[in-house]
C-alpha cells in the first residue's frame, strides 16, 4: 500500500521512547509510529461505538418506561399487567407451571 510522508512534532522524551522501542523490537521509527497510531485510532473508534451503543440503549429503555407509564394511565380501571394476570392464573392453578 502506498504511504505518505508526514511531519509530526514530538517531545524529545517521546522520540527517545519510540527509538528505544524500535531498537528493542527491531522496527523502524516509522513502523512504531504507524502501529501505535493505528492501535490508538482503533481503540478510540471502539470506545466511541460503545458509548453510542450505551446511549442508544439508555434512550430505548427510557422510551420503554415512558410507554409503560403511558399505557398504565390509559388502561381503564387500572387493569392488571400481563405479569399480574399470569400470577393470578398460577395462583388459581389454571396457569402454566
Amino acid at each position: 500500500m502506498p504511504k505518505k510522508k508526514v511531519a509530526v512534532a514530538l517531545s524529545d522524551w517521546l522520540v527517545d521512547e519510540v527509538d528505544d522501542f524500535a531498537r528493542r523490537f527491531d522496527m523502524s521509527r516509522s513502523a512504531v509510529v504507524q502501529e501505535a497510531t493505528a492501535r490508538y485510532l482503533r481503540a478510540r473508534r471502539t470506545e466511541e461505538e460503545a458509548k453510542g451503543y450505551r446511549r442508544e440503549a439508555c434512550e430505548a429503555l427510557e422510551d420503554m418506561r415512558a410507554f409503560a407509564q403511558e399505557r398504565k394511565r390509559s388502561e381503564p380501571g387500572g387493569a392488571p399487567s400481563s405479569l399480574e394476570q399470569l400470577r393470578a392464573l398460577r395462583a388459581t392453578g389454571r396457569g402454566i407451571g
